[in-house]
């Protein structure tokens, strides 16, 4: 089975491609120089001294390179999202003066702001790296999945799936990146 096959196989909904991608997110027409930055919480709750920790950095640099800050909202645990969690979060970087210039109410070209709402753009960019042999599917077992990184950590290797994906064909470590 080709690579293409594969991607076909596992994406069979998926039509669009990378070439979609960028007719429906051009590059940004911005200063030369400027950077666009993002900070991504979840709405379990109200803002703390970590997040806006977490999100000062980017906006000082979108904001100091006349940039873009955008709020993207990590949507994916369901069980402790709190009712108005993103009007929460919006409203305490207001508080702190943040210049939020792209978020999920306001909007923005380059939207959703939601991550579950980006799914599609994910699977587009899984197929294109499945088509290619960038990425494949995984079909071990949480043990053996628990037993590789126990030897990986015997050994001191290096912790992860490259050795598995690399032993079954055959490649060197750096033929896997």
């Amino acid at each position: 089975m080709s690579n293409k096959d594969l991607a076909d196989l596992l994406y069979p909904n998926i039509a669009k491609t990378i070439d979609d991608l960028e007719i429906m997110y051009p590059t940004k027409n911005l200063p030369k120089g400027a950077e666009v930055c993002r900070f991504a919480p979840s709405p379990t709750g109200r803002m703390h001294m970590g997040n806006l920790y977490a999100s000062f950095i980017p906006e000082v640099i979108a904001k100091q390179t006349n940039g873009i800050f955008i709020l993207r909202i990590e949507d994916t645990d369901n069980k402790r999202t709190i009712e108005n969690g993103v009007q929460l979060i919006i409203d305490d970087l207001e508080h702190y003066n943040y210049i939020v210039n792209e978020h999920p109410i306001k909007g923005g070209d380059y939207g959703p702001y939601i991550q579950t709402e980006r799914k599609e753009i994910y699977h587009i960019v899984a197929k294109y790296l499945v088509s290619i042999g960038r990425a494949y599917p995984c079909f071990c077992s949480e043990e053996d999945l628990a037993k590789m990184r126990e030897q990986q950590e015997m050994k001191k290797d290096r912790i992860g799936y490259y050795g598995h994906y690399a032993k079954c064909r055959n490649l060197s470590y750096k033929e896997t990146y």
